[in-house]
């Protein structure tokens, strides 16, 4: 795994990121800041977090349903599992797992699945926009901004020009999918395409998975299915900016709910695009700055958002190692199938 390309270049955006949020620290202060806060109220956050969890899960289920059916509490340690591998392997390498436990657990096509997880993905970024553009505007007029000052040089980033950017990215996203959901000549097209990319060795091996992969975006035909996967969306982040106010409530942290909105959809927007490990690095920069926008000092954004980001990672991830082992599954073996089988599988059943 540590050989991979991927690994060491999320390593590298982590570095980067991690060297704009220590800029002009004072550690001191932030320990002062972890000594200080009520860690109950803090772990409290937890089943509010995982509620969330399960939102995201039932919105899978529809997004499965053109397919096969599966309950919610069999897709539940799925995504859960997928979430630790995004929180350990860089380039969102846990949607190839889900895509990979899901058809291995139910006998369905890894491509179908990995094709609802495509479109699992989208609707974040179709609650996620909507809620940074029209927080910003309520906070401060769209003139709130990320401010990263450094020892040699300072930058601003402001919150709908991110909107912005992140709606071209997703909007190209949700126009490419709709078309391959309900166009079969760009279907073939499309499979045309990847078919001369693919080296002559491995064509019959592709032969079928675009296939597979469009039955998997079904869902974007049914406006009842999308209705759903949207409103399920919004639940699930919702659910998870009441975790960021609790704990903003164990760090003392005195601001409104919306700078908590602001926050949510903010940092999980900038780590859909920088896909570091876990998001270490981007999403610690982009919390902390969201929070001294609105007011709170420094050391007590940096202290938060340290707390926020290891009780968003470790639980699932001990959570994730758990499920994975009831399975028998390891997480080397994981990587390796997933990673392998996903890509190369046959079309027909997983």
């Amino acid at each position: 795994m540590l050989r991979s390309r991927r690994v060491w270049f999320g390593f590298a955006i982590s570095l980067i990121f991690l060297v704009l949020f220590l800029a002009r620290t004072d550690f001191a202060e932030i320990w002062d800041a972890f000594a200080e806060a009520n860690y109950v109220i803090a772990f409290a956050s937890l089943p509010v977090y995982f509620a969330g969890v399960w939102f995201r899960a039932w919105r899978w289920q529809y997004l499965l349903r053109p397919i096969t059916k599966v309950t919610v509490w069999r897709l539940y340690p799925v995504v859960i599992i997928g979430l630790m591998a995004n929180n350990l392997i860089p380039a969102r390498v846990g949607e190839l797992v889900r895509a990979f436990i899901l058809g291995e657990r139910e006998r369905v096509s890894k491509a179908a699945a990995l094709g609802t997880i495509a479109v699992d993905r989208l609707f974040d970024g179709l609650a996620l926009i909507p809620m940074l553009v029209i927080v910003a505007l309520l906070v401060g007029g769209g003139n709130e901004e990320l401010e990263a000052d450094l020892y040699v040089t300072s930058f601003n980033v402001d919150f709908v020009g991110l909107a912005v950017l992140m709606a071209v990215l997703f909007g190209i996203a949700m126009v490419i999918l709709t078309v391959l959901a309900v166009s079969e000549p760009w279907q073939r097209r499309f499979d045309v395409l990847v078919m001369r990319f693919t080296p002559a060795r491995l064509r019959p091996t592709m032969e079928g998975l675009t296939t597979s992969f469009f039955s998997g975006l079904h869902s974007l035909r049914s406006p009842f299915d999308m209705g759903m996967a949207l409103l399920l969306s919004v639940i699930s982040w919702l659910l998870e900016a009441t975790m960021y106010y609790i704990i903003g409530l164990a760090f003392d942290i005195d601001v409104g709910f919306q700078h908590f909105l602001l926050a949510t959809a903010a940092a999980n927007l900038a780590i859909a695009v920088l896909a570091s490990q876990g998001g270490v690095g981007p999403f610690e920069f982009v919390t902390k700055q969201t929070f001294i926008a609105a007011g709170v000092g420094s050391s007590v954004a940096a202290a938060y958002a340290i707390g926020l980001h290891a009780l968003v990672l470790l639980p699932v991830i001990v959570l994730g190692l758990y499920f994975l082992g009831t399975m028998q599954l390891s997480l080397g073996e994981m990587f390796r199938r997933s990673t392998a089988d996903t890509a190369t599988e046959p079309g027909g059943d997983g």
